[in-house]
């Protein structure tokens, strides 16, 4: 069974041993390391056709167990040259929005998680969101639709969570 798991810190004060913080896993929430890719039906399509296949986009993923459905970062999809294949109805906080939907392929890098292909992720502008404290950005939404397929602890007095495969 492939686990993953995650903690978050803060810079500690000089002298300090690194420990995993529960202000941080509050202030950021459970995070990943992501790739979003092509779907590989999309890449032997672009083999065949003698196109370069465009590279995994890295950032991170944060579960977020309030989404129904995963969600990929609108630039990150067209920075991969990926065309839309739908429309969905989404309840936010902000009402009812109409989001395209794309294929994709999560990888998740440094982990033994496996890579997940999807047919329809749901697009959304993710740039807004800041990642203090990580470098990387914000690149996808890991949702409920996702967290079915794992088991999920979340240990916040330890501020480490897991998720097992």
């Amino acid at each position: 069974m492939p686990i993953f798991n995650g903690s978050l810190v803060f810079q500690p004060a000089p002298g300090q041993p690194v420990r995993p913080s529960p202000q941080a896993l509050i202030g950021l929430g459970p995070i990943v390391p992501l790739q979003v890719g092509i779907p590989k039906s999309l890449a032997s399509i672009l083999q065949a056709a003698s196109q370069p296949i465009p590279p995994p986009v890295p950032g991170i993923g944060i579960v977020d167990t309030g989404a129904g459905s995963s969600c990929v970062d609108d630039g990150v999809v067209q920075k991969l040259g990926i065309q839309p294949v739908g429309v969905a109805n989404v309840g936010t906080a902000g009402g009812l929005q109409t989001k395209a939907t794309y294929p994709a392929r999560f990888l998740f890098p440094g982990t033994n998680l496996p890579s997940m292909e999807f047919t329809s992720l749901i697009g959304a502008d993710l740039s807004s969101f800041s990642t203090p404290g990580s470098p990387q950005l914000l690149i996808a939404l890991i949702g409920r639709d996702i967290l079915s397929r794992f088991v999920l602890v979340y240990n916040g007095a330890q501020g480490m969570f897991t998720l097992a495969y």
